[in-house]
């Protein structure tokens, strides 16, 4: 629960207004702090499509544990190599959804999980997402 509750905080922060979310479908943002990392990024989907495109790769990858999965909220717990994230997504309107992972920071400084989560979403979907500058 504490992790979902930093996720929609750090979302709510990295997001904006919803009114300005179509002017960045695509971008994703990151933050990387010393225990934690956050990408987020709004999809030009619908929510359910992008959720359920999650949780089929997910529960497509043996490297990863499911925690805990609620479908309604559309949010998975997930746990790969020790380390615990959580992938939310949201639904802005009927178009766009917002996705969401944040996971404990690893502390060797190779490729972030969190934005080859975001990117693998992206991809799968067949929708362009690039790093926010």
């Amino acid at each position: 629960m504490k992790r979902s509750l930093i996720v929609l905080l750090f979302t709510a922060l990295l997001s904006g207004c919803a009114g300005l979310g179509m002017a960045t479908v695509g971008a994703v943002m990151y933050y990387k702090s010393q225990s934690h990392e956050v990408a987020t990024v709004d999809i030009k989907a619908p929510a359910n499509k992008v959720y359920n495109k999650a949780v089929d790769i997910v529960s497509n990858n043996p490297e990863i544990d499911i925690i805990q999965q609620d479908d309604t909220l559309m949010l998975l717990d997930i746990n790969q190599d020790d380390t615990a994230a959580t992938i939310k997504i949201s639904q802005i309107n009927r178009q766009v959804s917002q996705l969401t992972i944040s996971a404990d920071a690893r502390e060797n400084d190779g490729a972030s999980r969190v934005l080859d989560g975001v990117f693998r979403i992206c991809k799968e979907l067949k929708v362009e997402c690039k790093l926010s500058e």
